[in-house]
């Protein structure tokens, strides 16, 4: 099976998710806008119709169906895998192709309802917002673009032959807002790679001495990233709270991960970090070596996002162990039971957030033996990337192909 998977190249979700296809025995090309900055992959970087390599919008999304379909059609491509149904899907929409099996995972479908549905995301917390507070003309502009995305995605949607979802609550707002079949649906979870997380003991080393942790220090990790979407100023009033309060023996850290960072949320990390010499800020993403050794040393992590598909970091800390402090949000119903896996904290505010932090820190060994086998159980049966990527390539072959071919 030919595979074309259209995403950036150089984002490690789609560098992932294409090693793990390649390894289930289909043939990958990524296809995009974008020069590939690595090695590993084949890929195929596309002239923008009407912008320059580089350099280019959605308008090339919406333009560049002919430059996808010509590519396709040289590489021979039997089925064409979109990741994000904005902008990627509608892309494929565009080319007319099929079989598209396109995956959501969340902001490409979230935070577009429909006009009297309350989004996940309010106005301060959508996916590219930098502020908490934006003025009224972003606020505006949120809303057009809510109204324009959401036709786009209805199109491309519409225009799937089948469509997975990382989580439940996803695909049945597929279905609500978007009037999609049940049976063009799927979940389809991604998960771990267990391998990743062999560390050798000298790596483990420089990092506690990295991040100043001592034999006996608690770590709380905070690993989606510096954006308003991850309501990282509330985790980071917490962690002041109990700085504050004198919690010299936990070792708080703040991740980038890679994305920007808001000017306010890193004003504060900033500020931390130089007031106390157990917060640590890393505003620069981890290499996914440097991240995966890391899960080790963690004891509890705080993933709170407004809405979350299926989180890989919520994934990744289950597997290894670490104790989830989550909010009370659908993606988090699905998978955490308070008290049983993790902790759901509730409502979530700095206060809250930070006297059950004091709690758990106090507690992580009480807690750890009863969370940590439950959740690494639940990542091996449900949540190996390989065995998704095989799923993925079952599910393609039962509804899209007859003897490899596009119906």
């Amino acid at each position: 099976m030919r595979i074309a998977v259209l995403s950036d190249p150089n984002n490690f979700h789609t560098q992932k998710w294409a090693k793990a296809l390649l390894s289930a025995g289909a043939e990958v090309i990524v296809m995009s806008y974008d020069a590939y900055l690595g090695t590993e992959l084949q890929t195929l970087q596309l002239q923008p119709p009407i912008g320059r390599q580089g350099n280019y919008s959605y308008l090339d999304y919406l333009q560049g169906g002919n430059v996808l379909r010509e590519a396709l059609a040289v590489h021979r491509i039997d089925v064409l895998n979109p990741l994000n149904v904005t902008p990627f899907a509608v892309w494929a929409q565009r080319s007319g192709f099929h079989p598209t099996v396109a995956c959501a995972f969340g902001a490409d479908i979230l935070e577009y309802p429909p006009t009297g549905v309350l989004s996940p995301a309010d106005a301060g917390r959508v996916w590219e917002s930098l502020d908490v507070a934006p003025r009224r003309t972003t606020r505006w502009l949120i809303a057009w673009k809510r109204r324009f995305f959401r036709k786009r995605v209805a199109a491309a949607l519409a225009h799937a032959d089948l469509v997975t979802g990382d989580n439940q609550f996803l695909v049945d707002s597929m279905r609500d807002w978007f009037g999609i079949a049940t049976s063009k649906l799927q979940v389809l979870r991604w998960g771990v790679e267990p391998a990743l997380f062999e560390t050798a003991p000298a790596t483990l080393a420089a990092l506690r001495a990295r991040f100043g942790i001592q034999p006996g220090q608690c770590v709380v990790l905070s690993p989606r990233g510096a954006k308003p979407i991850y309501q990282t100023d509330i985790i980071l009033e917490a962690f002041e709270l109990c700085l504050a309060q004198g919690c010299k023996n936990t070792v708080f850290i703040q991740l980038g991960a890679g994305y920007a960072v808001a000017p306010a949320i890193g004003a504060t990390a900033r500020k931390l970090a130089a007031l106390y010499p157990n917060f640590q800020f890393v505003a620069e993403a981890l290499t996914r070596e440097e991240l995966h050794a890391l899960w080790q040393l963690v004891d509890v992590f705080v993933s709170a996002p407004v809405y979350d598909g299926y989180s890989a970091a919520l994934a990744e800390g289950r597997y290894a162990g670490a104790i989830p402090v989550v909010n009370d949000i659908p993606a988090h119903q699905e998978l955490i039971v308070h008290q049983e896996n993790g902790w759901i904290c509730t409502p979530f505010t700095a206060s809250q957030l930070a006297k059950d932090l004091s709690h758990i820190c106090t507690q992580v060994d009480v807690y750890q033996a009863i969370f940590a086998p439950r959740n690494r159980d639940w990542i091996l049966e449900h949540s190996l990337i390989a065995d998704n990527a095989r799923r993925f390539l079952a599910l393609v072959e039962q509804r899209c192909l007859v003897d490899g071919k596009a119906f």
